[in-house]
């Protein structure tokens, strides 16, 4: 098996099966527990006074907590739609099934979980730099992690969409000069 392969039809598709297990279970909790949909608005009014980023207070204050129910239902949705995409992504990379419209779902997907994931880590805060006033926190929270990662699936679906462009632009220039 050559690095190429390894690449895209081992490693990548590990890290998506990752990353769907972290949406499904983290989807699936919200719906089987039975109360986040109730008890988001509440959760997020305790919140709101010890934010860590203040610019986010606005935001949560006059968009989210008055449709909180509505967010609820989205993050709930979201979480399970994102799982089962990364699932489906990685069957077919390692299938060798990919193609130009799975490549567009997969771009999808991680920038629409890279966006659940930073309006997570704006929520529950966490450092971006040193923080040597707590020693104990990680240097860097799993929301912003799979911020990262997930915008580096983005660049790689998009990089395999271009190639399959690429390739129907070649074969369609073969066919002009051969017809």
């Amino acid at each position: 098996m050559n690095e190429t392969t390894l690449y895209k039809r081992v490693l990548t598709p590990g890290i998506l099966l990752l990353l769907a297990y972290e949406w499904l279970i983290s989807g699936f909790d919200k719906v089987f527990s039975g109360i986040f949909v109730q008890q988001l608005r509440n959760q997020l009014v305790s919140s709101l006074s010890g934010l860590q980023y203040h610019f986010y207070d606005h935001f949560l204050k006059s968009v989210v907590v008055p449709q909180a129910h509505l967010f609820a239902v989205l993050v709930e949705i979201g979480e399970i739609c994102t799982g089962i995409g990364f699932v489906a992504l990685a069957v077919a990379l390692i299938r060798d099934r990919m193609n130009s419209v799975l490549a567009l779902v997969g771009i999808w997907t991680s920038i629409i979980s890279a966006f659940m994931a930073l309006n997570f880590f704006l929520w529950q805060g966490g450092s971006l730099f040193l923080n040597p006033s707590d020693p104990f926190d990680e240097g860097i929270t799993i929301d912003l992690m799979l911020v990262l990662i997930q915008l580096w699936m983005a660049i790689f679906f998009f990089s395999v969409r271009r190639k399959f462009a690429a390739e129907r632009q070649h074969a369609l220039r073969n066919s002009y000069s051969h017809g």
